[in-house]
């Protein structure tokens, strides 16, 4: 038999073997602990961010007038309709004197819009369409007016929240929605007055004409709060009525106004994300603004309503 082969280890080397494997057994619990009971990745909340839309309106006021304007104390009955003008339409000279451009602009995100509507318009009466009243303080008798010319901005800027919004047991996809909104309405106008007149007339402040009619002019801004709610019904998807009014002036600007607006959109051509729309309805506007006393008296008194009809793109 050979002798027995024996190995002794110093004490370091046998601390050395130790630590090696304290250290493979922690390492290895831990890799098991790891395949064992893997963890899941945190979850990640996703927050819904309602998009701005827009819409572009540009349209046609056929413009009724009816009340009265005072210029430089001398006051012109007005009273223009449907046929009248009609009238201006087929006669006037335009661009000279007759005028309209309008438009309408709206941003909406979720309950909020904001909305802008501006009117431009110049527009020639003749002395069928006018007439002028006798002023006793101004030592007027003044009979007729020859003509009055209007040139105006009207300038409406708001904002509007929605406070309701219901379902209908009705059509699929119908429903109505109400908001409150409120802002300014901002006026410029430029007038003048071609007056005919008979017996005795205070006429040192006006200008004689060719023809033998004296001329007024004048002019006035101002700017009127207003509040007002409006109705959205949609009977059908792409089929929608909306109704709006609002009072404003407080005598801010103006003493009062009022507006009143009802229309139909129809939904008829789709493109590139852009829905195209024919817009029908009605609009009134009524103010009654003045400044001054005697030979400097301004004042715009009148109802201007009439049918609308525009076109909308909606992106």
């Amino acid at each position: 038999m050979g002798a027995a082969v024996t190995w002794q280890l110093s004490p370091r080397t046998i601390k050395f073997i130790a630590m090696i494997a304290m250290i493979r057994g922690i390492s290895g619990g831990a890799i098991a602990a790891d395949v064992a009971m893997p963890t899941k990745a945190p979850l990640v909340q996703t927050t819904t961010i309602d998009s701005w839309t827009f819409s572009a309106t540009p349209y046609v006021w056929v413009t009724l007038l009816n009340g009265s304007t005072t210029i430089k104390g001398r006051t012109v009955d007005v009273d223009v309709g449907f046929n009248d003008l009609m009238d201006l339409v087929r006669n006037s000279e335009i661009p000279k004197d007759l005028v309209a451009l309008m438009g309408y602009f709206e941003a909406r995100n979720g309950r909020l819009s904001l909305f802008a509507d501006v009117v431009y318009m110049k527009i020639g009466l003749d002395s069928s369409m006018t007439r002028s009243r006798g002023i006793g303080e101004l030592n007027a008798a003044v009979g007729a007016s020859a003509g009055l010319k209007y040139q105006m901005v009207i300038a409406e800027a708001a904002a509007a929240y929605e406070i309701a919004r219901w379902g209908s047991t009705g059509a699929a996809g119908s429903g109505t929605a109400v908001d409150v909104f409120g802002g300014v309405r901002g006026w410029w106008q430029k007038a003048d007055a071609d007056l005919a007149f008979s017996g005795t007339l205070n006429f040192g402040d006006l200008t004689r004409n060719a023809d033998g009619t004296l001329s007024a002019s004048g002019r006035a801004s101002w700017a009127d709060p207003l509040v007002g709610l409006r109705l959205r019904h949609q009977f059908a998807p792409g089929l929608n009525f909306i109704a709006s009014g609002d009072v404003g002036g407080f005598s801010v600007g103006s003493k009062f106004s009022w507006q009143a607006l009802a229309a139909v959109n129809y939904d008829f051509y789709v493109r590139k994300n852009v829905t195209w729309s024919g817009m029908l309805g009605y609009k009134a506007l009524f103010v009654d603004y003045s400044k001054g006393t005697g030979l400097t008296h301004y004042e715009y008194d009148m109802t201007m309503h009439g049918p609308i009809l525009g076109v909308t793109a909606r992106f």
